[in-house]
């Protein structure tokens, strides 16, 4: 039976916009949901990259529910561990202006200077590296931790300049590095990442530069999947989605994302195609209508790497999900952990 490399990522966050929406909605409810769908076809090892700023800016606060949410969080992310997967963490420094709304126990974000870890003070910087580590550590200190906390996303992708990054991956011990979606740029008054020029293989090792493959590099990238939608494949989807939305089908999450300005070129690789029609692979993406083409992208590639956000999955995403896991094991040796993969081609 063929192997192929599956790797499972999700970044477990709240809405970073004006509402972000509740901790049971957004966090609690989906990400227990998934983890029955990882438990029943015996997945281990996938990764979730949890916004480790909120929980630092959480933990600062004494009102009673700010103390449960906390509370809730970090029971979850126990038995996330206890399960048999990795959480590392995953920065979105403008947590550090997110205004607390007592009313509904939900915060708001509508500060964007710091939401791209280049525009955060350098103090501030090796604070926010610090203090993630510190509070996992907290959270996992009477769990057997089986693994170093030694991966990282970035929030927004915005992995770049990585001269903003170096000195705190060194610092505090990161080697892996997830946030490479190979082929895509976006500049605007909050992101910033251009991916267009990549190492032609999924995993590979780089010093500076995570678009530049050096053999000998300190650090390690796992880029992210994505594939072609026909523009037919894109209409059927889109009215697939209308329909669920009507039939009351929609995401488990109820808060509000970033709305940005976008201030240059957002593109894909493919120049004579929308943005649109080329798309990560994402659980939150997986529809009925998408499905054959996840299934087809296993069957011809070793390697898929799914990036996903508990708070956007709807229990349809969550159907589609089962069956391309049922497609999978079935048909496949299924390699989900990712320091067992090593530089290959697709």
């Amino acid at each position: 039976m063929q192997t192929k490399q599956l790797l499972l990522t999700f970044d477990y966050e709240l809405f970073l916009g004006v509402k972000s929406g509740s901790v049971n909605a957004c966090l609690i409810e989906p990400t227990t949901l998934l983890l029955g769908v990882l438990e029943k076809y015996k997945i281990k090892r996938a990764i979730f990259f949890v916004d480790t700023s909120y929980l630092i800016t959480l933990m600062a606060r004494t009102e009673p529910e700010c103390v449960h949410d906390f509370h809730l969080i970090s029971k979850q992310l126990v038995d996330i561990v206890e399960k048999g997967h990795y959480v590392f963490p995953h920065i979105h420094p403008h947590w550090l202006d997110a205004k607390y709304v007592p009313k509904t126990n939900e915060w708001s974000l509508i500060d964007y200077s710091k939401y791209r870890f280049h525009n955060t003070p350098t103090p501030e910087k090796d604070r926010l590296f610090r203090d993630s580590i510190a509070v996992l550590k907290t959270i996992f200190y009477k769990t057997a931790l089986t693994f170093k906390i030694n991966g990282y996303r970035a929030g927004g992708w915005s992995i770049q300049p990585f001269e903003d990054f170096r000195p705190f991956f060194s610092k505090y011990d990161i080697s892996h590095e997830f946030s490479v979606l190979p082929g895509f740029k976006n500049t605007s008054d909050a992101q910033y990442f251009d991916f267009m020029n990549y190492p032609d293989k999924p995993v590979y090792s780089f010093e500076n530069d995570p678009c530049i493959s050096e053999p000998r590099g300190s650090f390690r990238e796992y880029t992210i999947s994505s594939l072609v939608i026909t523009p037919l494949q894109y209409w059927l989807d889109k009215i697939w989605n209308k329909f669920l939305w009507k039939t009351g089908q929609r995401s488990i999450g109820n808060g509000s994302g970033v709305v940005s300005t976008n201030l240059g070129k957002s593109a894909s690789s493919n120049s004579n195609k929308t943005r649109q029609e080329r798309e990560m692979l994402s659980m939150e993406l997986l529809t009925l209508v998408k499905l054959p083409l996840y299934k087809s992208f296993l069957k011809n590639n070793r390697y898929m790497h799914f990036i996903s956000h508990p708070k956007m999955l709807s229990h349809h995403n969550l159907k589609c999900f089962e069956n391309f896991l049922n497609y999978a094991v079935e048909q496949f040796e299924l390699q989900t952990d990712f320091l067992k993969m090593h530089d290959t081609d697709h």
